[in-house]
């Protein structure tokens, strides 16, 4: 039977992380891996799994429109996200494609996320306007005010409906405002426990001090592009401060990664520009 779901991935130097993930995929199931201009040989990796198919950019296009590059090439039913450095347990897409038929407004879900630890923790907040619900028991399912973008499962009309991911972001925030357009057309978001997925975070593109600045910096940049939809007239103080807090914190000067992380929050927050008094960001 022919798979109605394709899972997307984009890879950015994780090849060294990737190939755990393509093990735990079932083999019927299509999968696409947007490559954005690795270093590393990512097409060594792939190479044995004969369901996946790599699509290469010729340069770093960023998170959400390398997702949208390998929407745009699948035709199944249902898009599924996965960071590199997740894994999927036993029957987590099935038991994602048995909710959505049982749900027709489901727009979007994500599976019960746990890292490697087995500890499991629901984000309900976010820098976007979003639906006041009760929080779901981890273990329920429940409709969601938000969810992450590192285990994404979408209806593929939906994404198409509202327009993918928002080529102007980056890195960063992409997944809350696609949710937001996703409610605004009113479809629901949901915590589906039955299907779950192992993310070890951190680990998709390495952990070292110069790819924490530059983390960072795409932070820093996305944070205000979305605030500034919503909440035009917080959004500079809200980028600047948490990057110049978070440099002078005593716990983050201990550690060059975390110090580097708000060190490139600070540039990504002073290269936002203005020009006749709208202050922007651009690429």
């Amino acid at each position: 039977m022919k798979s109605r779901t394709t899972i997307i991935s984009v890879s950015f130097n994780s090849s060294n992380i990737i190939k755990k993930l393509l093990v735990s995929i079932p083999k019927d199931v299509t999968i696409k891996i947007v490559d954005n201009a690795n270093d590393d040989d990512i097409y060594t990796t792939l190479k044995p799994f004969k369901n996946c198919e790599l699509i290469q950019n010729s340069f770093n296009e960023g998170f959400g429109r390398a997702c949208n590059r390998g929407a745009y090439e699948s035709k199944t039913e249902f898009l599924f996200f996965l960071n590199p450095d997740t894994t999927l347990e036993k029957n987590a897409i099935s038991e994602l494609e048995k909710f959505a038929d049982k749900n027709p407004r489901m727009g979007a879900a994500n599976p019960l996320i746990k890292n490697d630890r087995n500890n499991f923790r629901l984000k309900t907040t976010s820098v976007v306007p979003c639906k006041k619900l009760p929080r779901p028991n981890i273990y329920e399912y429940g409709e969601m005010p938000i969810l992450t973008g590192g285990a994404l499962f979408v209806r593929r009309k939906v994404f198409e409906e509202v327009g993918g991911f928002d080529p102007n972001i980056f890195l960063y925030h992409e997944d809350h405002e696609l949710c937001y357009r996703i409610t605004k057309n009113g479809y629901s978001l949901w915590h589906v426990p039955s299907a779950e997925v192992v993310h070890i975070g951190g680990n998709s593109s390495g952990r070292s001090s110069k790819i924490a600045e530059w983390k960072g910096y795409h932070l820093a940049r996305s944070r205000y592009y979305v605030l500034n939809m919503f909440y035009p007239n917080y959004a500079l103080s809200r980028t600047f401060w948490p990057a110049i807090l978070g440099l002078i914190n005593p716990i983050n000067l201990l550690s060059r990664r975390r110090f580097s992380k708000y060190k490139g929050q600070l540039k990504g927050a002073l290269s936002i520009k203005k020009d006749n008094g709208v202050f922007y960001t651009d690429d």
